[in-house]
Parts: C-alpha cells; sequence; structure tokens
C-alpha cells in the first residue's frame, strides 16, 4: 500500500507500530533518532511520515522543519506521534495542512484514520466488461425488404 516511515527514538514504539503497520500491508521503514530520520526520508521518499517529538540529536519541530525545506519531502505528509503535550508542540512546529498530532500511547484506530486522510485508498477494482445486451428482436418491420432477418413471413 504505502511506503512508512517511523522516527521514534523508543525502540519498542518502533517495532510495534512497524508490526501494526506491516501487517496493514504497509512498507515500514525507521529512523531511531531525530538526525538520521530526514537523511533516510530523502533517501526513501515515504509517502507518509510518522515522527516523535523528544528524540535526541534534533526535536521533532527541527525533523519536522528540515523535512519541509526538502525538496525530497515537503510535500510529504507528517504525523507526530508523541507523550509531549499536543498545545507544547503546535507552538514549536510551524503549521501547514499536512501536518497532525496525535498523542501517545498509540490509538491504532485514531492513528489509521489519520492515515486514510493523507493516503490513497486502494484502486477500485475496474467493472467486468460485459458485452453490451443483444438489440431486442423485431417481429415485424413494415419498412424492410422482404426475406429480411426478423421479418415474419405468411406463409399461406
Amino acid at each position: 500500500m504505502a511506503k512508512i516511515l517511523v522516527i521514534d527514538d523508543d525502540q519498542s514504539i518502533v517495532e510495534l507500530l512497524g508490526l501494526r503497520l506491516t501487517e496493514a500491508g504497509h512498507v515500514v521503514v525507521t529512523a531511531l533518532d531525530g538526525s538520521s530520520g530526514p537523511m533516510i526520508a530523502s533517501r526513501e521518499k515515504p509517502d507518509l511520515i510518522i515522527l516523535d517529538y523528544n528524540m535526541p540529536a534534533a526535536n521533532g519541530a527541527k525533523v519536522h522543519e528540515r523535512l519541509r525545506g526538502n525538496s525530497f519531502t515537503a510535500g510529504t505528509p507528517i504525523i507526530f506521534l508523541t507523550a509531549t503535550p499536543i498545545g507544547e508542540i503546535i507552538t514549536m512546529v510551524k503549521d501547514d495542512a499536512l501536518t497532525r498530532f496525535l498523542q501517545k500511547p498509540v490509538d491504532f484506530g485514531l492513528l489509521a484514520k489519520t492515515m486514510a486522510a493523507f493516503l490513497p485508498g486502494p484502486a477500485p477494482a475496474a467493472p467486468a466488461s460485459a458485452p453490451p445486451p443483444p438489440a431486442p428482436a423485431k417481429l415485424y418491420d413494415p419498412d424492410a425488404p422482404p426475406g429480411a432477418v426478423g421479418d415474419v413471413l405468411d406463409l399461406d
């Protein structure tokens, strides 16, 4: 389905998200700190990034800024998933239409719904092409030449 980059310094969160997202059919790529996250994002070009806020090397606000300043990731949706109160983060992160904020512990239903707002759904199956229905048979057409198909002939 989608390639998702998880950037979080908590190995257990990375493993849990990786397992659940893989089970849902996604390809998961991970980074365990804020400095390697943008480099991996540039290389992997994910469809969506799940980002923690409190991490070593660079906090989520700095990582967000670096991702938005990179031509490969500027248009990539980012979902902050963090234990830091959302009110604190919103004041530190430049607001944009491609960023959402979720609180830990992970609510997988809410995460799935938030991801669905950014990721295209499965392509609808193409309808089976059935041949057009046959034209209704004419029993009698007074304008048709004698003996034409569909005419009823009087044999008396």
